[in-house]
């Protein structure tokens, strides 16, 4: 695994010859779009995003999906079953290429050489800020964030293989998002402007979910 393929992981900063050991346990894997590739039923799942983008969510006891993050090239998954076991799931949004790390290998690693303890650490603390992000976003964000979010949520529940779009009206969406028509639709025009989506009859297509998460962070 090249260094160049690592950058902007947790892992950039970490001596190459311990990143060296822990990659050669790791494995590289590929998951299509739509794909759920990380379940209740595998918590010790630990990995880096190099390229595409995931959504990070879990189920409530009703079956209902709650998004977390979405996690882009450089972004880990599951690092905190590095210490503890959880039932996140993990969704390819885009095509995605993973390196899939072994946990094991990645604990007692972490426990002889403190510089990769501590980009751990780091790792965790900037997922978790991230996460409180997205709380805050659907609590108090503008229709901008939230309309940019519930999109992304809304095409990601669809299968493998089918297109990034949501079949709903605007009204729909608006009652979503929890905001006028007018509102949404102007913001969707901007969105469309701007090349993120594409527009239909009863439905939206989402052209660049990457731009679209982005726009979600900023305040519009």
């Amino acid at each position: 695994m090249s260094r160049s393929a690592l950058r902007g992981s947790f892992l950039a900063s970490v001596d190459p010859r311990v990143v060296d050991a822990l990659t050669r346990r790791a494995v590289v894997q590929h998951v299509d779009a739509g794909e759920v590739f990380v379940s209740e039923m595998d918590p010790q799942w630990t990995g880096i995003v190099l390229s595409g983008m995931a959504r990070v969510f879990l189920r409530t006891p009703s079956g209902r999906q709650v998004t977390l993050r979405h996690a882009t090239a450089g972004g880990s998954i599951g690092i905190a079953a590095v210490f503890a076991s959880g039932s996140i799931s993990a969704q390819a949004i885009t095509d995605c290429d993973l390196l899939r790390l072994d946990t094991h290998k990645l604990m007692t690693l972490a426990h002889a050489h403190p510089d990769l303890a501590m980009a751990i650490a780091r790792e965790l603390s900037v997922r978790l800020i991230e996460t409180y992000g997205e709380i805050v976003i659907r609590a108090e964000g503008s229709v901008h964030q939230r309309l940019a979010r519930q999109l992304l949520h809304l095409c990601s529940v669809r299968g493998p293989h089918l297109p990034l779009a949501v079949a709903m009206s605007h009204s729909e969406i608006a009652d979503a998002v929890g905001s006028a028509r007018e509102v949404v639709t102007r913001h969707l025009h901007e969105f469309q402007t701007d090349g993120m989506l594409r527009l239909e009859r009863g439905q939206v297509t989402i052209v660049d979910p990457i731009r679209l998460h982005e726009a979600a962070r900023q305040a519009g």
